[in-house]
């Protein structure tokens, strides 16, 4: 299963997409910065990935790529 979520807003600056599902990272006075790491987190828990690409001043492009059935647990 793949989904995408777009976005046409200000983007994420080159430098800020490395960190951006980093623990407590944020841009936002008011952030916690744990958003993204926990949806991350989420993902890869469940066999899947999670990507974004981003151009600034354009929006960004979040894809995630979940398996169709489930790996089994050692």
């Amino acid at each position: 299963v793949i989904i995408t979520v777009t976005d046409s807003g200000k983007g994420i600056a080159p430098d800020q997409l490395e960190a951006i599902f980093t623990p407590y990272f944020t841009t936002k006075a008011d952030g916690t910065g744990l958003g993204l790491a926990v949806v991350q987190n989420i993902i890869e828990q469940h066999g899947g990935a999670i990507k974004v690409k981003s151009i600034e001043g354009k929006g960004a492009v979040f894809t995630i790529w979940l398996p169709v059935i489930a790996r089994q647990q050692d």
